[in-house]
């Protein structure tokens, strides 16, 4: 039976395997189960566990961890619910390579700082991340798992002996970051995004120990205001993501444009939720408006199937002002949608360098990395290629390319190696020295006040997670 340990901010720590330290917000259920002997706990089936899925990710073991939490894949199927099964699993959809550069930031960052003798000196970062797909309740999972340290998290419990946690990067989205906000706030788990620009999210009341590492979207929005304002457009179209970093952005924007007297002719959310968008009712709204400057606060995943459908319903003339959340995608780039979104005109947040960090996305292989959960879904999206023994025998595709491992990325360009954008991932590296930097003052903090009262410091793991805000 394991040892339950919660994660609190209090001074309760032991370790015993028939010894339980209960919140008061835990069920009665999960307090029965606790307190009874194995055996009993078992014979009572799953009517008295807590029905969490088994969460994977990958783990690089060290003397004290980073959390991460990236969309990989950028979109998701949500099957309808019929209310009288079990909803299926959210099936996660489109690989992204441009996501995967990033999480790959925070691994060259890791080992970047672990290179330096005088950065966390005597200590090995590690790190334990997971796949959000851009879905909320993965980020949750996925939160709750980086906390508790087992494939079936319980909440507010810790069942394993526990490497200390200095801080989670992530996630992506802003509604993403804003429910992981409200867990890891209530412990004061440093948590950084790095690309989440709700102004909501800069509330400390509610989320006080968040940090990101881009502006929020009060400036983007007032900037757009100023854009629109400076070429005279004074009638424009407005298209908008249904979450928050979308709604709460267009909301600001048109405070904004209403003060500069600029009038919108039609407001239309992206319906996420749905495979294309509400596509047809959007692209029949923009077809009889006059307007032809249309302002689009999206991400390139929720925009993609809506200039799809409009290439195929052939929307040419329109002025399209992109937000940062898609301005600079390298899907949207592609020739194909170039009738389409020809003459663009977008903000986008600031690109950075890290030198040697070509030369480490570029070492990425299965036999060279421990870590290598995403590894086999990243080297078919690379190369178009597929792992034969990864395939039912019968479900062989003669036509298939297979990947044999002998594959090398400086041969391929793509979203992956393209280190002349850099902005996504230059924030995720910031964001990681960002939180470690605070580590350090921390440590070099307390070895002066230990050497000050004759003390020897030994173990940089007995830090608070609120002690590194």
């Amino acid at each position: 039976m394991c040892s339950f340990h919660p994660i609190t901010t209090d001074d309760l720590f032991a370790r015993s395997h028939r010894v339980c330290f209960i919140s008061q917000k835990i069920s009665l259920c999960v307090l029965i189960h606790c307190l009874m002997p194995a055996s009993v706990a078992q014979e009572m089936g799953p009517f008295c566990q807590i029905p969490t899925p088994e969460v994977n990710g990958v783990t690089r073991e060290g003397d004290v961890l980073l959390g991460g939490i990236f969309p990989l894949h950028d979109d998701a199927e949500f099957r309808a619910a019929t209310f009288d099964v079990k909803p299926a699993p959210v099936t996660c959809q489109r690989f992204r390579l441009q996501n995967y550069k990033s999480l790959q930031a925070m691994v060259f960052a890791i080992e970047e700082i672990n290179k330096n003798p005088h950065f966390l000196p005597n200590t090995t970062l590690g790190f334990r991340i997971y796949d959000s797909c851009r879905v909320m309740q993965r980020s949750l999972e996925g939160t709750l798992w980086i906390l508790a340290g087992r494939a079936q998290p319980i909440p507010n419990f810790s069942c394993q002996f526990m490497l200390p946690l200095m801080g989670i990067i992530g996630d992506a989205g802003s509604s993403c970051s804003i429910v992981m906000a409200r867990v890891l706030g209530l412990y004061r788990f440093p948590q950084i995004s790095f690309v989440s620009t709700s102004p909501l999210l800069s509330d400390r009341k509610q989320f006080p120990s968040f940090f990101r590492t881009i502006p929020n979207d009060d400036y983007q929005s007032r900037g757009l205001a100023k854009l629109l304002i400076h070429f005279g457009w004074t009638w424009i179209g407005l298209l908008v993501e249904d979450n928050d970093y979308g709604q709460q952005g267009a909301h600001i924007l048109k405070e904004e444009l209403d003060k500069a007297g600029v009038c919108i002719a039609f407001s239309e959310n992206i319906i996420l939720s749905q495979a294309n968008r509400n596509a047809f009712h959007i692209i029949q709204v923009m077809k009889s408006s006059t307007a032809n400057v249309i302002v689009i606060f999206s991400s390139d995943a929720g925009l993609g199937p809506l200039v799809d459908e409009m290439m195929r319903q052939k929307v040419t003339g329109k002025v399209w002002i992109a937000t940062e959340g898609w301005s600079i995608s390298a899907p949207l780039a592609m020739g194909i949608y170039s009738d389409v979104l020809v003459g663009t005109i977008g903000l986008a947040s600031r690109n950075g360098e890290m030198p040697g960090f070509e030369e480490h996305l570029n070492s990425v292989h299965q036999s060279r990395s421990t870590e290598n959960g995403f590894l086999p879904i990243f080297w078919e999206e690379a190369f178009g290629c597929q792992w034969i023994d990864q395939k039912h025998i019968s479900a062989v595709d003669n036509a298939a390319i297979w990947c044999t491992g002998d594959e090398r990325l400086e041969s391929v360009q793509n979203d992956y190696n393209d280190v002349a954008n850099l902005r996504v991932a230059y924030n995720v590296y910031n964001a990681v020295y960002a939180t470690a930097w605070a580590l350090h003052d921390l440590n070099s903090e307390r070895a002066v006040q230990l050497q000050i009262l004759n003390g020897t410091w030994k173990d940089i793991a007995g830090f608070k997670p609120w002690q590194v805000i």
